[in-house]
């Protein structure tokens, strides 16, 4: 008598994916096989698959043989997080889009880890909050946009001043309240005595910083003063009025008597 058999075709294997040295994260829900032969090899290079934020590492044995032991019929495969990714930082005008600093791109990531960013500062700008951010690292984009909006609270102030001597000639003008890359036009004012030195207008470009110019004069030389001859205590002349021109303003001078006389623009 000749009893004949086959093998079973219905045994199983489980294959696990799993996160190296840390074989408790499950990455994959398992792969469970219940038409296995009986002795069939299974090889571990068939069974990996691609796991999104992981690379494939290695498996727990290279081959199985399949048996009758369900228990036996296990392979793990281990994968490790990807370090190979990026993020980047954006830093935009809030309203225009306006590029104001170059994207920051920082290399070399780890897949799943939470990185805090800060806003950056960036001359003439205010930070809009919120200044800070949290990234989660994925193998996808990677990226946060910091908006800023132009400071209001600038200010410049124009000095007019004697050339050559620096002399300060007239009250220094401020003004408050200005705009980040604002332009505003100034224009020497008129001092009495004094003749403005070009140029006499200037373009102003607000920075956050010190916004000051410096307009120069010389002082009149075309000025003149008149001497009257009177009898004392009368006003009746009694002799020719003197005028003598091109004189500086301010300066002084002495005529006939011990008094000086001080040049106006008058």
């Amino acid at each position: 008598i000749n009893i004949y058999y086959t093998k079973k075709t219905d045994l199983s294997y489980t294959v696990n994916y799993l996160e190296k040295d840390n074989t408790e994260n499950v990455l994959h829900e398992a792969k469970v096989v219940n038409t296995a032969t009986f002795e069939e090899v299974i090889n571990a290079s068939d069974e990996v698959i691609e796991i999104d934020g992981y690379n494939y590492d290695s498996p727990s044995v290279e081959s199985i043989t399949i048996g009758t032991n369900v228990e036996a019929n296990v392979i793990n495969l281990y994968y490790t997080k990807r370090i190979d990714l990026s993020y980047t930082v954006n830093y935009r005008e809030q309203g225009t889009e306006a590029i104001l600093k170059a994207p920051v791109t920082e290399e070399n990531q780890t897949f799943g880890d939470k990185v805090t960013i800060e806003a950056a500062d960036i001359n003439g700008y205010d930070k809009v909050a919120p200044t800070t951010a949290e990234i989660e690292i994925t193998t996808g984009t990677n990226e946060h946009t910091f908006y800023y909006t132009k400071k209001t609270n600038l200010s410049y102030t124009i000095h007019y001043k004697e050339q050559g001597t620096e002399e300060t000639v007239a009250e220094d003008k401020v003004v408050t309240e200005q705009t980040f890359g604002d332009i505003v036009l100034e224009e020497a004012i008129d001092i009495e005595g004094y003749s403005k030195v070009n140029p006499t207008a200037k373009l102003i470009e607000i920075i956050d910083g010190e916004n000051e110019y410096t307009f120069y004069y010389t002082k009149k030389a075309d000025l003149s003063y008149t001497v009257h001859y009177y009898e004392k205590d009368t006003t009746t002349s009694i002799s020719p009025d003197k005028t003598v021109n091109n004189q500086i303003f301010k300066d002084k001078f002495r005529h006939y008597t011990s008094t000086y006389i001080s040049m106006t623009d008058k």
